[in-house]
This record gives structure tokens, sequence and C-alpha cells, in this order.
């Protein structure tokens, strides 16, 4: 039986910690590795990987400490004959700890995908050494803050997530900005299209986002601007917008599966969270799409994104900042043009291929014939 390797997810939503999962699922299974993907049944991701043919056993996970959800993983990994179980999500992390008790594969590895600091550090600290063998971190500053709460060096790794440039190069401009019958795009043919796009959560900075839109547009009169996106915040969003005067110039999408051709269709991207990213994936296929990108400078960000050479990078919470590098990029199409193309060499470097290859990397260094 080839090695195989079991990924525990326990999202049902679909976000890109269950793009990352599914891209390594199907990467590894291209490279002779069995992959098991393990996942909520009403799932987004346990859809998606029946879909892509790999194989599927689903687990019901009511919380992270789920002792029931443990024992039937533990069952799961015995009967499989897993090598290697790869949590993706810190309840993911809990309960492989626990089915290890009972089932103890020879190793285990857990992702990192938040820059925000670890809960209840004693807890997860123990979480995250006793019940795993290394931490794969998708950025630097996730890793030094990790070292930081008192995980040792030697046991975090860092492999930032990737995209497949040639899927986001290939967007349709054209077909976006022509909208559909049951969702037409009444805005004039040369309007600037300024897009935001991700889980509408408070950390993501979208209420910054519009404050920076309507501060920018009396300066730009042809923009318009899109939230691209579902999440517990879009109420509160949609309301915000109305108090700006931005209710006949914003366009909340909701959720979007045509993401190469809404990213063709902009001409300018930005990134506005306040914190918790780690090695942001739209970011990087915004870039790939070639679109000219605005992001604020956290940590996560700046590994992507050098200022002026791949993008403009603004103070994390400064809506004028943000404003004014709306503005000044909507009015120097030569900057744009400049940006845009350093933006692509940079996005290349970012393939799903690399972070399937460094993550095999890892598990290799654990030992066995990954």
């Amino acid at each position: 039986m080839p090695y195989t390797v079991l990924h525990l997810n326990t999202e049902t939503g679909w976000r890109g910690g269950e793009a990352q999962t599914l891209f390594l699922a199907e990467g590894l299974e291209r490279r002779g590795l069995r992959s098991l993907v393990v996942a909520p049944p009403d799932s987004a991701l346990s859809r998606r990987a029946g879909m892509a043919g790999l194989e599927v056993r689903p687990l019901a996970v009511r919380g992270e400490w789920d002792l029931a959800a443990a024992w039937r993983l533990g069952r799961i990994l015995r009967r499989e004959r897993v090598d290697l179980i790869h949590c993706h999500t810190a309840h993911a992390t809990a309960i492989g700890a626990l089915a290890r008790l009972r089932a103890s594969p020879p190793r285990a590895v857990a992702s990192r995908r938040v820059s925000f600091p670890l809960r209840r550090a004693l807890a997860s600290r123990l979480k995250y050494t006793l019940g795993v063998d290394r931490v794969i971190a998708v950025s630097e500053a996730i890793r030094r803050g990790l070292i930081g709460q008192g995980l040792a060096p030697e046991r975090v790794v860092t492999v930032h997530s990737g995209i497949d440039p040639r899927r986001f190069q290939g967007g349709d401009r054209g077909r976006f900005r022509a909208g559909t019958a049951a969702a037409p795009i009444n805005w004039p043919a040369d309007a600037f299209l300024v897009g935001t796009v991700g889980h509408l959560a408070a950390h993501k900075g979208f209420d910054l986002f519009l404050e920076a839109a309507a501060l920018a547009a009396g300066s730009i009169p042809r923009a318009r601007f899109l939230v691209v996106g579902e999440g517990e915040q879009e109420r509160d969003l949609r309301r915000r917008a109305a108090v700006l005067g931005l209710a006949e110039r914003v366009w909340f999408t909701g959720f979007r599966d045509d993401m190469p051709d809404v990213l063709a269709g902009l001409d300018l991207f930005v990134l506005a969270s306040r914190g918790g990213e780690g090695s942001p994936a739209v970011l990087k296929e915004a870039m790939a799409a070639g679109v000219a990108v605005v992001a604020t400078a956290l940590d996560g960000v700046e590994e992507i994104i050098e200022d002026a050479e791949h993008g403009v990078l603004t103070p994390p919470g400064d809506a004028q900042a943000l404003a004014g590098a709306i503005a000044a990029l909507a009015a120097d199409d030569s900057r744009r043009a400049r940006l845009v193309s350093g933006a692509r060499r940079r996005a290349d470097e970012f393939t799903i291929d690399r972070m399937v290859d460094r993550t095999r990397a890892v598990y290799l260094a654990l030992g066995g014939t990954a």
C-alpha cells in the first residue's frame, strides 16, 4: 500500500484553508502518495474532494476536544493504516492529538494559517508540541510568533500557501463586466472597478475598505467598488456602505466561483486586513491575474509584496492612507502597469507545486517513504 497521509479538516465552509487542503491532497496523489480526506460530512471540502476523485471519510466534530470524534478518528487511523496525519485546523490538531493516544500513527503534522496568538497558551503549546511532530506555518511571521510563544524552533517550518498562476492569468475581463441576466452590472462601461475579496469577518478590514472607498470616491467619479464574499459581517457592512453614501457605488457580490473572471474584471485589488493574515492566497491570485494591488502592511503580507515593486502597502487600520493609495493608482495608468508586471513575476514564486513539494519534504524529514 502507498504511503498514506490523512488530511483532517474540521471546517464546514469553503475558505482559503480548505482550498489549500484540497490542493495539497491532490498534489500528493499525483506524486504517488495516498491522500485520505477526513472532514465533516456536510462540508464543502468533503464534496469537492469527492468530486476530485479523492478518498473521503466523513467525521462529524462538535468541538475542539470532542472525545467521540477522536475515538472515531482513531478507528479510521488504524483501519486505513495511516502513516501520517496532517491536521489543517486548530480543532483538527486537538482531535488528532486525542486520536493518536488511541491509535498512534507514527507521525503528525499541523498547519497554522493565521497570525493570531495561540489561545490558552499552555493548552495550545501542548497541542502543538505533544500532539504533533512538526508545525507548518504559512509565513515566517507566524513561525516567529509560534516560537515566541514557546514552540521549539526546530519543530516549526515555513511553507507558504500555493496558487495556480495560470488559472488566474486566464480570466475573462469582458465576461465578468458584462454580467448576467440574473446579476446585471448596471455601471458605466468605463467604470474603474476597485474590489476586495474574502470572508466577511471583522479582522479582514472590510469596514476599513468602505471608509477608504468613501474618501476616494469624490476624486474618482467613475470608481465603483466590489465586496466579494460572504460572512457574519455582511449585514453591518451593507448598513455602513449606506451611511457612507456608497449604496449606489458598492456591489456586495456574495460568494463567487468564477474568481479568475472577477479578478480580471478589476482595475485595482485591495486587501485591507487589520491582522490575522498568514499568507493570503487571494492576494497572490490578484497579482497573478494582472491586477494592481493595494494592501495593508501586515507581516505576512510584506513577505509577498515589496512596497512599490509588486504593489502599494499602507499602514494597517489607516483608511486615509488606503484611500490615498487607491486615488493615486487610479490616476496613474503607467504606475499600475509597472506594478502589475512585477506582481506577476512575484506570484509565480508561490505555486501549488512548490507548496506540495515543500510540504512533502517536511514529511520526508520525519522519516518514512513519503
